[in-house]
């Protein structure tokens, strides 16, 4: 599966100002479900790197409808997995299974021989967006 995010899918993704509304937690649930897809996560660590209680059918719901909750946490999380998803495709443009597996694969030079999903999981439901924005902050220093 080829997951390409362009522009129009991140409406101002990066930007503290982003509008809360419906039309952006559907375009920003459309990036999220793909790339949960891709980095084949749990639900358990959809819920987690969402920064929701786990609740098997709510997650399902959301996913049905492409969407996410309209909170400026969930809308900057996405960012964050966005903004990794777009470094690693610079760092590795040909190589899929790179970036596709990095998620799940052990980081030795990065993260002490652990995967990020550890990283993320390691900071429990408090610490999940401080250590995802770190996972991002890590590869942004990398990419440049």
């Amino acid at each position: 599966m080829t997951i390409a995010l362009v522009q129009t899918d991140l409406p101002k993704a990066y930007r503290p100002d982003l509008e809360i509304s419906e039309e952006n937690a559907h375009k920003l649930g459309k990036v999220f479900w793909r790339l949960v897809d891709v980095w084949q996560l749990s639900l358990t660590d959809q819920a987690l790197l969402l920064g929701v209680k786990y609740h098997a059918t709510k997650l399902k719901e959301w996913r049905k409808k492409q969407v996410i909750p309209q909170d400026p946490d969930k809308f900057r999380r996405v960012g964050h997995m966005a903004g990794i998803h777009k470094n690693l495709r610079i760092l590795f443009p040909y190589n899929r299974q790179a970036v596709y597996g990095f998620m799940q694969q052990k980081q030795a030079s990065l993260f002490n021989d652990k995967t990020p999903l550890d990283i993320i999981r390691e900071g429990g439901p408090i610490n999940s967006y401080i250590n995802l924005a770190a996972i991002r902050r890590r590869l942004d220093q990398i990419r440049t």
